[in-house]
């Protein structure tokens, strides 16, 4: 994805468009630059830098806290559209994923064609932009996806790998930190063909058996395979109040939200959660927890809600300040649940009216459409 952070920002404000913007928090804090856009990379700002050294590098940049809940939900998006190419998906960061297509031309076609189609559904259906790079093996794509960027797509055929990578400087080789680029560079060697160029042997000699490894992934040789991301144990969303709260119908409309955001993520992924468990944290910084258990594992936002106010009622007994509330699923399985002879048509009916709202929170953000006790929460 292209300045992740920054594009799903710029999907809530699109006066953000076309301005150099930050993610990270307070400026003339001690944070750290999460995310910058191409605007404002010219002046020299770039991700882990700290914020006030961006803010003296671009003093008319907009610094952004960051929407870290609606970034793992577009990531969300992003790895079940790629899934619908290929089971086998590594979601290298919420930001990264590599994709196998091996075996999937039958279905879509010739690589190049399926991943410029992905490109494009990812700008269509969830209005985000993205690079790829296609090749052999992950170190390629890795590389080449950033050559690409931004909007890009970059092909390396088969036995090209070579050519492309002995221009690179050493930074665009993933496992080549600032420390070894020192080292190297008192050689006089600033690109990875003049790394290659030094000869296997004499790379062992000074690095050990990972000599012989430079060696190769300087060249475009890797063999490490796509790894199919584990299945999360547990679902979660959180909610920290701006203002510490004991206002009851705050505090439940929270939960409604924070449910119908679990829910949703739950249906998106085809699972479905045996427990839920509330989370309450007071002003003071004491953190309680309370779980319950369904008798048939659910995906409903309403009963994941109820379940979450009966926590509440058994957490929630000091009457003082609320900072924070959660609500995390757990026991998910994407196992089938037995149907309700007696309640079938309500069921059926939900089931529609949830995948109604999924599309259009899909397609026009989560906030487009919520529950009216959702609704009207201040500290939100």
């Amino acid at each position: 994805m292209d300045a992740f952070f920054v594009e799903v920002e710029r999907r809530f404000d699109p006066s953000l468009v076309g301005r150099p913007v930050i993610v990270g928090g307070d400026p003339d804090g001690r944070g750290v630059v999460a995310a910058c856009s191409y605007e404002t990379r010219r002046f020299g700002v770039h991700s882990a830098m700290p914020i006030r050294q961006a803010k003296q590098l671009c003093p008319q940049a907009v610094f952004l806290r960051g929407r870290y809940e609606a970034y793992s939900d577009y990531s969300d998006r992003v790895g079940v559209l790629l899934e619908s190419y290929s089971p086998l998906v590594e979601m290298a960061s919420i930001d990264e994923a590599y994709l196998d297509l091996t075996g999937t031309e039958r279905l879509h076609g010739p690589a190049i064609v399926a991943v410029d189609r992905i490109l494009q559904r990812i700008r269509r259906e969830i209005g985000l932009p993205a690079s790829a790079g296609l090749g052999s093996n992950k170190l390629v794509t890795k590389v080449a996806s950033d050559l690409a960027k931004p909007s890009g797509l970059l092909f390396v055929p088969r036995r090209s790998e070579p050519g492309l990578f002995a221009p690179l400087p050493m930074r665009r080789l993933p496992g080549i930190g600032p420390k070894l680029e020192t080292h190297l560079e008192r050689y006089g060697i600033s690109t990875l063909g003049e790394i290659v160029a030094l000869g296997e042997t004499t790379l062992r000699s000074v690095f050990g058996a990972g000599g012989s490894d430079l060696y190769w992934r300087c060249q475009g040789q890797d063999d490490s395979p796509v790894v199919v991301s584990h299945t999360a144990r547990s679902i979660s969303h959180e909610q920290t109040f701006d203002k510490d709260t004991g206002h009851r119908p705050t505090l439940e409309r929270t939960l409604s939200y924070l449910a119908e955001r679990v829910a949703q993520r739950l249906r998106r992924h085809r699972w479905r959660a045996r427990h839920v468990t509330l989370k309450l944290r007071y002003s003071d910084f004491q953190t309680l927890t309370r779980r319950t258990t369904f008798d048939e594992p659910t995906d409903d936002d309403r009963a994941i809600f109820e379940a979450a106010r009966r926590c509440l009622d058994r957490a929630y007994t000091r009457r003082g300040w609320v900072r924070l509330l959660g609500i995390a699923a757990s026991g998910l399985t994407d196992a089938q649940w037995q149907m309700d002879l007696f309640a079938r048509d309500s069921q059926l009916a939900r089931e529609a009216l949830a995948a109604a709202m999924d599309r259009i929170k899909n397609r026009y953000g989560f906030d487009a459409i919520l529950r009216a006790r959702s609704f009207d929460e201040p500290n939100r």
